[in-house]
């Protein structure tokens, strides 16, 4: 937490803010289970992986719908997206731009050998509620990175991301 703040605390309050409805939840958390194929929602909480599966879920599709919403584009169909392994991206100007949406507390970790496309952070700052960092481009990812404290894997290198004074804000 104290890197957290130490490296963004200053422009929290500088990011758009988009919070999602209850209804936006319930629809994200019916395509969940329809992609888990459960009937009912306590039969995800039955199962952990249900609800860590659900919480990656919401992460992921609500930091892409912010931004979408944000920029007024069209939301993403949750009917035709495969869920089991959803990496959130934009096109922009007809360029592919990747989504890292991190926890409120939390710096956000890159995979080293993944830095190939620009990269919009988003916040989420709890369930229903994100915030909009900006675009980083590669160079200022790959300048402004940090070794990590979290161990994620045994074979893949990952790093913190602390460059946010250098972000594109968002129009």
């Amino acid at each position: 937490m104290k890197l957290f703040f130490k490296y963004i605390g200053e422009y929290l309050r500088l990011y758009p803010q988009i919070r999602f409805s209850k209804t936006d939840e319930v629809l994200i958390r019916n395509s969940a289970m329809n992609h888990l194929g459960l009937t009912n929602l306590n039969q995800m909480r039955d199962r952990y992986e249900g609800q860590a599966f659900f919480e990656k879920t919401m992460k992921n599709i609500g930091g892409l719908m912010s931004l979408q919403k944000h920029l007024n584009l069209e939301l993403i169909d949750l009917d035709k997206v495969n869920l089991g392994d959803f990496q959130p991206y934009i096109k922009l100007d007809g360029k592919k731009v990747n989504i890292n949406v991190f926890d409120f507390g939390n710096l956000p970790l890159i995979k080293t050998k993944d830095i190939k496309n620009p990269v919009f952070f988003i916040i989420q700052k709890d369930s229903l509620t994100f915030l909009l960092c900006g675009l980083a481009t590669k160079d200022v990812i790959k300048n402004n990175l940090i070794d990590t404290s979290v161990v994620q894997s045994s074979t893949d290198e990952y790093m913190d991301f602390v460059g946010f004074k250098f972000l594109e804000k968002i129009k």
